[in-house]
């Protein structure tokens, strides 16, 4: 086994094993992290020994908190351009593993966060414990879900558009119900899953799926699933303004504290970051996985001048005052939109733009 930029990197029998071991920071991917996947995926690529990836974690209480926000937030205070880097980065490793020629497995097993979803997603067989939770909490810092979420969440409509916005975790039960993960296994069990992948003689597609349905068991109910008419009825509007109305006046008594719950931690996220999570959803429904990463990429080279990611660092992060100052005046970001799409159709930037 080596041990180099936070990642262990073994093989044994045909499985090429990657694990994240960041552990005091919840595996937050750094910029060398990603490197050191994409550099390994490389490697492995024409290796006729490894048959299959596994990607996992040497934390018991995450998989991958996200991405390192304290590095953006550095490197843009540094007035360097690294943070973009970081995001180019990024992205072309997500799409060295969607894109690779081998299964790519996952075992999720504590928090799936941010950045940590995105790389989930992009793995070709997701397998999720009942301790996993997972969310897009990007609003609460003054950005925006990113890493594929404006594919991934727009596949489910309203309740994507809940989940890009609020940034609410969900359970493995919860994901496995939205498709968002393929098996449910025991945490118990994964060693156990795992050694059943090292002792096989052939790891194809085909003989991954029977060994992990060996160790598959029901999930708990989806607590998601029973609120689902809620969500629906709440979030099928077309502005911020009249989904926040809708639960202002939620009239149901047993929906009541729910309704009012996800008000308040609405108020609590900048206007800004809530409407274009809210246009990226409503776009990324009628975008292929490519062009909506494109997307993605676009605003992030912007975002950290313009929008409220750098303060939202600041207050959460850095100061932890938890006091922070939103901006209220977006027209200059409504202008910058308006120039950086000469890719996209008028119909896309008409319906990024705030009306």
């Amino acid at each position: 086994m080596s041990i180099e930029n936070n990642l262990a990197i073994r093989v044994q029998g045909s499985l090429g094993i990657i694990s994240l071991d960041r552990i005091p920071h919840l595996n937050a991917l750094t910029l060398p992290m990603i490197q050191g996947i994409q550099a390994q995926l490389d490697q492995w690529r024409h290796d006729p020994k490894v048959h299959a990836i596994l990607i996992n974690s040497n934390s018991p209480k995450a998989f991958c908190a996200g991405g390192d926000i304290r590095y953006l937030y550095d490197s843009y205070q540094a007035g360097n351009t690294q943070y973009q880097d970081f995001f180019a980065t990024e992205y072309t490793m997500l799409s060295t593993l969607r894109n690779f020629p081998k299964a790519v497995i996952v075992l999720m097993d504590g928090y799936v966060l941010g950045g940590g979803f995105g790389l989930a997603q992009a793995c070709h067989i997701k397998v999720s414990s009942e301790k996993s939770r997972f969310a897009m909490p990007e609003t609460a810092i003054g950005f925006f879900p990113d890493v594929g979420a404006t594919h991934f969440l727009s596949r489910h409509d309203e309740i994507g558009v809940y989940l890009a916005l609020t940034g609410d975790q969900i359970s493995s039960s919860d994901a496995l119900h939205l498709d968002l993960v393929d098996y449910h296994v025991p945490s118990e069990r994964f060693a156990e899953l795992q050694a059943a992948f090292i002792a096989a003689p052939a790891l194809n597609p085909t003989e991954i799926r029977k060994i992990i349905s060996t160790f598959i068991t029901d999930p708990a109910e989806s607590e998601l699933q029973k609120r689902a008419d809620l969500i629906n009825q709440h979030f099928a509007y077309q502005n911020l303004d009249e989904i926040e109305h809708s639960l202002a006046y939620e009239k149901g008594s047993t929906d009541q504290a729910w309704a009012d719950k996800t008000l308040t931690t609405l108020q609590q996220r900048p206007v800004m970051a809530k409407k274009t999570s809210l246009k990226l959803q409503q776009v990324g429904q009628n975008l292929s996985l490519e062009k909506c990463m494109q997307l993605e990429r676009d605003l992030q080279d912007i975002w950290l001048e313009q929008g409220d990611f750098i303060e939202g660092v600041r207050a959460l992060i850095i100061d932890k005052d938890k006091n922070p100052q939103w901006q209220t005046d977006n027209s200059k970001f409504e202008k910058t939109l308006e120039k950086i799409w000469p890719v996209w159709t008028k119909q896309h930037i008409d319906s990024l733009c705030y009306k």
